[in-house]
């Protein structure tokens, strides 16, 4: 070995000036190489490259391609176990004599041969990219003596194969690969001041402001999360005028004086915009001053950040909408849609302060389809201080950086905003059992149709007391804040102990917390089969060859399954799939479909049991129970951070129990408004402008009060252009998200495919079928132990996951309430697998392992 390294000094000792390849010395000495390469200051070191790790590995046995393999291949569970023993075996290992002469030659010739301890840092091969940072991952050691360098570089190799790092690494699609580890070694700093700073602000995404961390001393505490820095915006402006400290706030409210002074604060972040200009985009910055002035010890792209010369246009997503609405709604549907939008979500956001940017409507409609402005609510949250990455998680559409709109609020503007909106929060959790009995209540209302007189007038005049009683008490956008609120502090909490992992272990604790109303219905409907399985009568009409679901009520008359299935019905009768258009058909109205899933049930083979409601149950509780231990577990001595966990943990609980019934009780109304159009259709049929009922769906809101008001008389002519328009519009396909002034990205033509990757929504493995669901008909062909693969889960798609084994959802993330459903059932079940219903053939096997995100194909 000693050979080789002679024999290739090149490539296994680089001045950091040197290091232009990420493969050979790492993503964090190739950015300090440009660094150096551009005139900053970098305090001087060196780089043993990567050539170096696979060699010292090699030589001492460790395939460390076989090693990652084999991990990628293994179980959750074997894991851990199997990092330590890597991990064991690379730090047991010993460095040559004749590379560490090369080292300490190469110290020399930078002129460190004199200094008394260096830094030691890690520069993974796929560290500091666009897409992955790995930041605070890897292993830094400070202040290590001449003596020590080699058991330093050795510490470095090993936090390759961490948990965190493997958890994170495979997040982002690392999997192919092993990586490799280059080691930084430089001067040891002794700074009074360090910390870290961002070219654009990180969380708004504000291109104009400068975010600065900074502490006394080292920012190794500050890094590792263990102390709380100063924070500083400056707002550098155009870059040709003065630059302004907007905001400053102290680690410590009794803290003698700041860490930097105003001239230290404007002088650094005019350093950081000239690093970013030269560097070309976004960067997150590491740096220290000492008597010699400010050095820079890293720099990263900021995750998801575009080139600063090109901001992203506006993006439209129909992944929310997608979720309740038919893929092609009807115009009396949209017309509801476009007015709630408006009314009940974005006048609230005016109420707080927001601006809306001119000529950004909320809903656009595409093909007959309705999209909504995902940059638009990107842009309110930037106006508030907010995440506007939780924008896309629970809207869908493209993880891009937010367009630039309106700046943030002034901070007295946002704590208005805050004081109101927790006014809001507190208020829809109060209100929240009274509005929704009101609403079960409109939907138990049934006007009699027989009755004379009723005249169109009088039945248009019952829908705006309707609508008027929505506008006036709806509580979604409080509601829906509720959860954001939620998930977002623990999405500050939980990464500083859990790792980058957190959010699979948070949904774990989620699962089955027992009051989400839309997944008891899968449970009952299971139930239901089991009742009937006992029932004699019950089961010979369900499992009868020539099945006539039409009579069931005579066949089952003075039967408990009967009895338990309108009691089903009473409280779920008035969901439907498309939900939230009036014009979907409810349950109610079909009984015979719910009584085919229930059939399905009882029709499995023993070779695929279902699961029973308490089995269901007992797993639920267990993994909340395992979850729950495992969170309380890392925060180990901190109780006040498990308190703070537990009292949010809590609160979110309760609103996403809210936000599901938030929804149920909305289709309670949805129902009523139904119920009440159809009678409006009939008594227009009466009068001759209608040919039938149904058609009253044919039209907006507008024109349906014209037509009322004798403003327009000819609407059979409209209906069948609508009618037209409606069917072309169901042939054509339709992209789920929409970039305005970005053309369209050919889709790919894959005969097969093995491997797709998504978020994990659950926990669990499945093997099964795949079954592709594209539309309301393709519901009727489930059978037990299909892997269900579609674009969104609708919540009226809940009876039939009952039967099905897995879940492969193309769009949507962890809020969406298709998500919470199939979580709080237990179900195996992956999102944002892109491409899912068009590269998983029906009928071919797959497998869903829902801890890696991983859906395989085994044909």
């Amino acid at each position: 070995m000693a050979d080789s390294f002679r024999n290739m000094p090149g490539q296994i000792v680089l001045p950091l000036k040197d290091c232009t390849d990420p493969q050979l010395a790492g993503g964090k000495a190739v950015g300090l190489g440009r660094l150096i390469r551009n005139g900053f200051q970098v305090p001087p070191g060196l780089c043993v490259t990567t050539g170096v790790y696979r060699e010292c590995l090699r030589a001492g046995g460790f395939d460390a391609a076989a090693r990652w393999a084999r991990l990628c291949q293994a179980s959750e569970e074997r894991r851990p176990a199997m990092l330590e023993e890597d991990r064991r075996l690379i730090t047991s290992l010993s460095l040559s004599q004749s590379l560490l002469d090369l080292i300490d030659e190469e110290l020399h010739r930078l002129g460190l041969g004199n200094e008394a301890t260096f830094a030691v840092r890690s520069s993974a091969s796929d560290e500091d990219g666009a897409k992955a940072t790995f930041a605070g991952l890897y292993r830094t050691k400070l202040g290590v003596p001449r003596d020590a360098l080699a058991s330093a570089i050795l510490e470095c190799w090993a936090s390759l194969w961490t948990e965190a790092a493997l958890a994170y690494r495979l997040r982002v699609g690392g999997r192919s690969v092993a990586p490799a580890m280059a080691v930084i070694i430089q001067a040891m700093l002794a700074p009074r001041a360090a910390g870290v700073a961002y070219s654009r602000h990180p969380i708004t995404g504000e291109p104009q402001q400068v975010l600065i961390n900074a502490v006394f001393g080292l920012a190794e505490p500050l890094v590792s999360g263990t102390v709380s820095p100063d924070q500083y915006v400056v707002d550098v402006g155009d870059g040709t005028g003065s630059s302004t400290v907007v905001e400053r706030q102290l680690a410590e409210p009794d803290q003698a004086a700041p860490v930097l002074g105003e001239r230290e604060i404007l002088a650094l972040a005019g350093l950081v915009k000239d690093i970013e200009r030269q560097m070309g985009f976004p960067a997150d910055i590491e740096w220290a001053m000492d008597d010699q002035g400010t050095w820079l010890l890293q720099a990263r792209p900021i995750p998801a950040s575009r080139p600063v010369s090109a901001p992203p246009p506006i993006v439209w997503s129909r992944a929310n909408f997608k979720e309740t609405m038919p893929d092609v709604p009807s115009p009396l549907g949209l017309s509801f849609l476009e007015a709630f939008m408006e009314t009940n979500i974005v006048n609230h956001y005016r109420e707080l302060g927001c601006r809306v940017p001119d000529g950004w409507p909320t809903v656009r409609i595409m093909r007959g389809r309705p999209y909504i402005n995902v940059s638009l609510f990107q842009s309110f949250t930037v106006q508030l201080g907010g995440d506007p990455g939780l924008v896309v998680e629970q809207m869908g559409g493209e993880d891009r950086p937010p367009i630039e709109g309106p700046p943030r609020l002034p901070w007295w503007k946002i704590l208005r905003a805050g004081l109101l909106m927790e006014s809001k929060i507190r208020r829809a959790a109060k209100q929240a059992p009274t509005w929704f009995a009101e609403m079960k209540q409109m939907a138990e209302e049934r006007p009699d149709e027989g009755r004379g007189g009723q005249k169109p007038a009088d039945l248009l005049a019952r829908l705006d007391r309707l609508n008027k009683r929505l506008r006036e008490e709806d509580l979604t956008f409080a509601i829906v804040a509720g959860v954001s609120q939620g998930l977002y502090a623990l999405g500050l909490l939980l990464p500083r102990r859990l790792g980058p992992n957190w959010r699979p272990l948070l949904n774990e604790a989620l699962q089955g917390i027992g009051t989400i109303i839309s997944a008891r219905q899968i449970l009952w409907l299971a139930e239901l089969a089991d009742k009937a399985k006992h029932e004699p009568i019950a089961r010979d009409f369900l499992l009868a060859e020539s099945w006539e679901s039409f009579s069931f009520r005579n066949k089952l008359a003075g039967t408990g399954f009967l009895r338990g299935f309108d009691a089903y019905m009473a409280e779920y009768g008035h969901r439907a799939v498309g939900e939230s258009d009036p014009m979907a058909t409810r349950f109610a109205e079909i009984p015979d479909y719910l009584l085919g899933v229930i059939r399905s049930h009882l029709q499995a083979s023993p070779t695929k049991p279902g699961r029973s409601v308490e089995v269901v149950r007992r797993e639920q509780e267990a993994a909340r129970t395992k979850a729950l231990r495992k969170i309380r577990s890392a925060f180990g001595w901190r109780r006040h951070e498990w308190l703070l966990f537990r009292y949010t943990y809590d609160r979110l609980c309760r609103f996403l129990a809210l936000r599901e019934a938030n929804r149920h009780h909305l289709m309670y109304f949805t129902a009523a408004a139904r119920q009440g159009e159809l009678q409006l259709g009939a008594a227009c049929v009466a009068l001759g402008l209608l040919q039938s009922k149904e058609d009253i769906f044919f039209l907006t809101a507008d024109e349906i009060r014209a037509a009322v008001n004798n403003q327009r008389r000819d609407l059979k002519g409209l209906v069948t252009i609508r009618q037209a328009e409606r069917a072309k519009h169901l042939l054509l396909e339709a992209l789920d998200t929409v970039v305005e002034g970005a053309g369209a990205a050919p889709r790919e033509a894959v005969a097969h495919v093995e491997t797709l990757m998504g978020i994990p929504l659950s926990s669990g493995y499945a093997e099964g079928p795949a079954r592709i669901i594209r539309s309301p008909d393709d519901l009727k062909k489930v059978q037990r132990g299909d892997i269900l693969v579609v674009s969104v889960i609708d919540p009226g798609m809940a009876p039939v996951l009952g039967l099905a084994a897995g879940l492969v959802v193309e769009m949507g993330g962890t809020l969406s309430h298709g998500a919470i459903i199939a979580r709080e059932y237990g179900l195996p079940a992956v999102a944002n697998v892109k491409g899912a219903t068009r590269l998983l053939k029906p009928g071919e096997p797959v497998t869903v392992d829902a801890s890696l995100g991983e859906i395989r194909n085994l044909s």
